[in-house]
Order: C-alpha cells, then sequence, then structure tokens
C-alpha cells in the first residue's frame, strides 16, 4: 500500500538533501543529446496543425513505449511512486500550457522564453528543496540566460505579447515543477529507467482520460490516424531524451542537467528557421548565442 500522497512533498521533497555529484563529460554530452531531442520533438508540436491534439498523441506514445519496460523491469520503490502522483498533475497542466503557447507565437519565440527561464527556477528550486547550491559562477550564467531570453523577446514582434508571455512563463514554472519533482522521484526509485516508464504509461492513460471527459476524444482519435508518423516520432524522441534526463540527475545536479538541456534553445532556433520557415533577427541570433554561453558557464 503507497504512503498517503498528502506526505510526499513535505517528507519527500523538502527534507531530502541531495549529496555531492560530479558532472562528468559523458553525462554532460548525453544530456546535450537529449537536448536535441527536446528542440525536435517540440517543432513537431509546433508543426502540427492541433497543438493540443498534438501534444496528446505525441505522450500517448510515450506510453506506448513505456509499455514494454512496464512489464520487464521491476516497479520503482513505493516512495516515488507518490511523487510520481505529484508529477503526473504538474506534466498535465504543463502540456495544456505548452498547447495553448504555440496557439499565439512561433517556435522560435515561445519556446526561448518558456526554457530560457527554467534553469533560474530550477536551480532556485533544488537549492529550497533539494539543498543543492550554486558558485557564483553558475549565478554568472544564470544572467547571460536572462539577457539573452529579454533579447529574443525584444525583437520578436508578437502579435498577443500579453498571452505569449503569460502561458510561456506559466510553462516555466511547471517545467521547474515537475523537473525537481521527477529529480527526487527517479532518485528515490531505485531505477530510472523504470521510473521514466511507469511515468509515460500513467501519464499517457490520465492524458487521455482528460480529453475524452471534456469532449476531445472523437477529435483525438483521428488526430492519431492521421497523423500517426509524426507523432510516433515525436513520442519516441521525447521519451528517449527524458529519460536520459531522469537518469542524468541520479548521477549529476539537477540544475547543472537542466542548464545543458536548454541548449535545446539554439536547436528550436535552427530547426525554426530551417524547418518551419521562421525568421530570426540579427539580434535574436546574437541573444541565443548568448543563452548558450550562459548554459557553459553554468556547467564550468
Amino acid at each position: 500500500m503507497l504512503p498517503s500522497p498528502h506526505l510526499s512533498l513535505k517528507k519527500h521533497i523538502l527534507t531530502a538533501k541531495s549529496p555531492f555529484m560530479e558532472y562528468s563529460l559523458p553525462v554532460f554530452l548525453t544530456v546535450l543529446g537529449a537536448a536535441v531531442m527536446h528542440a525536435g520533438w517540440n517543432a513537431l508540436v509546433r508543426g502540427g496543425s492541433d497543438p493540443l491534439l498534438h501534444t496528446a498523441a505525441i505522450i500517448i506514445w510515450t506510453g506506448v513505449i513505456g509499455v514494454p519496460f512496464v512489464i520487464v523491469l521491476p516497479m520503482p520503490n513505493a516512495e516515488s511512486m507518490v511523487v510520481m502522483f505529484y508529477s503526473v498533475v504538474v506534466h498535465l497542466i504543463y502540456c495544456f500550457a505548452l498547447a495553448s503557447a504555440y496557439r499565439h507565437a512561433a517556435l522560435s519565440v515561445v519556446y526561448p522564453i518558456m526554457r530560457g527561464s527554467v534553469p533560474l527556477m530550477i536551480s532556485l528550486g533544488a537549492f529550497l528543496f533539494m539543498g543543492e547550491s550554486l558558485a557564483p559562477d553558475r549565478w554568472l550564467g544564470i544572467a547571460l540566460i536572462s539577457i539573452g531570453v529579454v533579447g529574443i523577446a525584444l525583437r520578436s514582434n508578437l502579435t498577443h505579447p500579453r498571452q505569449t508571455l503569460t502561458w510561456a512563463l506559466i510553462c516555466s514554472l511547471t517545467i521547474a515543477a515537475f523537473t525537481i519533482i521527477d529529480a527526487h522521484g527517479s532518485r528515490l526509485s531505485g531505477n530510472a529507467l523504470s521510473f521514466a516508464a511507469w511515468l509515460f504509461f500513467i501519464e499517457s492513460i490520465v492524458f487521455v482520460a482528460v480529453l475524452i471527459a471534456i469532449g476531445k476524444g472523437r477529435a483525438l482519435y483521428q488526430y492519431v490516424g492521421t497523423h500517426l508518423k509524426s507523432t510516433a516520432v515525436a513520442g519516441a524522441m521525447s521519451a528517449t531524451g527524458y529519460t536520459i534526463v531522469l537518469w542524468a540527475v541520479t548521477v549529476a545536479p539537477i540544475a547543472l542537467v537542466s542548464a545543458t538541456r536548454e541548449t535545446s534553445v539554439l536547436f528550436a532556433a535552427i530547426i525554426g528557421v530551417t524547418l518551419l520557415r521562421e525568421k530570426l533577427s540579427i539580434r535574436q541570433w546574437i541573444s541565443a548565442f548568448v543563452i548558450v554561453a550562459g548554459l557553459i558557464a553554468l556547467r564550468l
């Protein structure tokens, strides 16, 4: 029988103190690969005709991919399953916010705003809830990221600036929240791969149930059928990339793993320009490189 979920955030997260962990080059390069995959599947979400249904279809595929691992691998520890309850709720909020953000602006605009502020939020959260502190050079990296994000946002000519910024920041908050929750759950699980598989499986079932409840079940069924290939590819990239992150945070500090993952900002900008025919100004390109410089500073 699982412990009461009311105890989890207080007992399992607020009291957690993370041991010192080095950030080795192999782990860094692996997370960098996850960043490329993350930018790729976000580009596919933006390319879909309905961002919410496209996101839901991708989540369904992550659940399908998780099924074999759920069957073969042992269940995660009970404590991590309690943490997973909170994670699924935050993930759902994020998915709806992500879809709403992509309805108001281009990928190359929303993605940097949404992802650029995440390292700051996660660094603060990891310090407050996980006992992970940052050196001064890490804060310099965060400052560079903030400057880069502002540079991109000011030159974006947003059609609906208030709505775009609001949804993008909601996405940032939920990303930071579920990253910290999932990192702790993965550490408690005893097996990061098993935790990831169960997370994908449960999240897909809950998300489909929510869409059916709000009257989008038939539309989702039709959408999956007509976008089978693109959503399957995006689902595979999403599942693989996030599993890498969940493994990485069991051997390295959360803030550093998250910061490296945010190099996907630059990859997303390149995808937006080359594949989605979006345009970046010179200042936006410079700002993107400033963001990457900040992320590098967070790791050094």
